[in-house]
């Protein structure tokens, strides 16, 4: 994937220079941080206060699923990012390495790593199964939007709908016929994925959310048509 620059009004103002490439392992704290800041809710599940470390979580584990890890930057610095899988571009390998990366999460999530919460065996046991309903309760698609966030200091600039719009646009390429996307009912951007064209699909209980924030959540299937 090559960086490519975008000066226009709607996306960045005229003193800001807003381009995308690829996703680096030096990126993560920082995608971390953006993540926890869209997401208080679903990142202050720690109890230490430490969300950015709990994000971490959620960063790595798509990380090793995803076939598409876009990052948009304004000055060189990192303001939103886009993680998705496009089934035709992942295959056998793929495949082997998002449940090697998955298990290697899992691992950590054990040892602690991401937060110091007792009953973690029952965390990850919660984690497997909303990966599970995921699959059991999403429409036949070629592929699935598994991390999408715009630091709030730059929402509203048309960010959000390039990086969407990039994504769909290899997804097409890739021959892709429906994508979708799966998100909770405490941190769903509702207004967006409706205009942008996303349809609900159903939703489940959120095992993993519920679990850590004493609460019922639901999880939100939505998908677009290509």
């Amino acid at each position: 994937m090559k960086e490519k620059e975008v000066r226009d009004s709607n996306l960045a103002s005229h003193n800001d220079e807003l381009h995308f490439r690829d996703f680096r392992l030096s990126d993560l704290e920082t995608c971390a941080r953006i993540s926890a800041d869209a997401w208080p809710e679903t990142a202050n599940v720690a109890g230490s206060g430490d969300t950015v470390r709990t994000m971490t979580l959620y960063v790595e584990f798509y990380y090793y699923s995803a076939t598409w890890l876009d990052v948009a930057c304004v000055d060189g610095k990192v303001v939103g990012l886009l993680f998705g899988r496009i089934d035709r571009k992942s295959g056998v390998s793929g495949k082997i390495r998002s449940r090697l990366g998955h298990s290697k999460v899992y691992l950590k999530l054990l040892m602690g790593r991401y937060w110091k919460g007792a009953d973690r065996l029952k965390l990850v046991r919660a984690a497997m199964s909303d990966d599970r309903n995921i699959v059991e309760n999403s429409p036949d698609a070629d592929g699935e939007v598994m991390l999408f966030v715009v630091d709030g200091k730059f929402q509203g600039r048309g960010i959000g709908r390039a990086l969407m719009d990039r994504f769909l646009q290899q997804a097409r390429k890739a021959d892709s016929k429906r994508i979708t996307v799966s998100t909770n009912d405490i941190g769903c951007n509702w207004g967006f994925y409706d205009k942008y064209g996303f349809k609900l699909q159903g939703s489940f209980r959120d095992s993993f959310t519920s679990f850590v924030r004493k609460q019922e959540i639901k999880n939100l299937i939505f998908s677009i048509d290509l």
